[in-house]
């Protein structure tokens, strides 16, 4: 693959075409031939498919039905070329080489197995608060991306988990773990799932201070509450998978420490 070639960008789609056009806008202006974009498109609407359609120089996969972000970011995981591969949600805006410092978070660090941006809606320490207007004006967000690539460059803090509204990926860091776990459904949860994966196979998660991007927030969800009721059905599954891992480790490291109340006295 040609150098310039050496990120993937794959982004699930389901519906939302106004997000996604602004999203590959920026792509296209800001990052113009360092990429290869995917797009897994999980049974969009006609709006959405007929812009698709004219999208150039893309890689396209269509699903007859929504198969979940899990699924659609393995396929195109499956598909992807590149040294680094970027899962960006497709109501993500860029600023002026924010794909580029990504990569750059991870080239700084070979211990990175991935890193995400700044942004302003999400949960956790990636999180900018910022007021309102600024929030409103397409502009101001430009600036304040600039702003912080300014003061911050070259500059990432490490963190426990990177939320899955956009990430990048070391293929190396991918090809020792493997796959989002598909059991996590429409969304929710398999962000956390992850970074928990990759930093039991020893690589660390950077966050790139000097990168910032725009984040509509949930766009492909049916709403608040549809978002809300997956986040609630995964927590589950993000509980019960991981509790159970945990329970078998202990068992392999001392079988003594059972729930049988007289083995665990013993033990003592």
């Amino acid at each position: 693959m040609a150098k310039e070639k050496q990120i993937s960008v794959i982004i699930p789609v389901h519906n939302a075409p106004a997000e996604l056009k602004a999203c590959l806008a920026s792509l296209e202006a800001t990052a113009r031939g360092a990429y290869e974009l995917i797009l897994v498109d999980n049974a969009s609407g006609p709006e959405t498919r007929r812009y698709l359609a004219s999208v150039k120089n893309a890689v396209k996969l269509r699903n007859a039905s929504n198969l979940g972000f899990a699924k659609a970011v393995n396929q195109g995981l499956k598909r992807a070329a590149g040294r680094y591969l970027a899962v960006v949600n497709s109501d993500i805006v860029f600023f002026q080489g924010g794909l580029q410092g990504l990569a750059a978070c991870l080239d700084a660090d070979a211990r990175a197995g991935a890193c995400g941006p700044l942004t302003n809606r999400t949960v956790g320490v990636q999180r900018v608060v910022l007021a309102p207007e600024l929030e409103k004006d397409p502009a101001s967000l430009r600036l304040f991306a600039q702003a912080m690539a300014l003061k911050f460059p070259a500059e990432a803090f490490e963190v426990h988990r990177l939320v899955g509204f956009c990430f990048m990926l070391r293929r190396a860091a991918y090809e020792s773990i493997g796959l989002l776990d598909e059991r996590f459904g429409v969304g929710c949860f398999e962000d956390l799932d992850y970074s928990l994966r990759l930093r039991q196979a020893g690589w660390t998660l950077k966050v790139a201070k000097d990168v910032f991007v725009a984040h509509r927030d949930h766009s492909s969800f049916k709403g608040h509450e549809h978002f809300h009721s997956w986040a609630v059905r995964n927590r589950e599954v993000f509980v019960d998978k991981w509790c159970r891992k945990a329970l078998e480790f202990l068992d392999e490291l001392d079988p003594y420490l059972e729930t049988d109340g007289r083995r665990l006295k013993k033990a003592r």
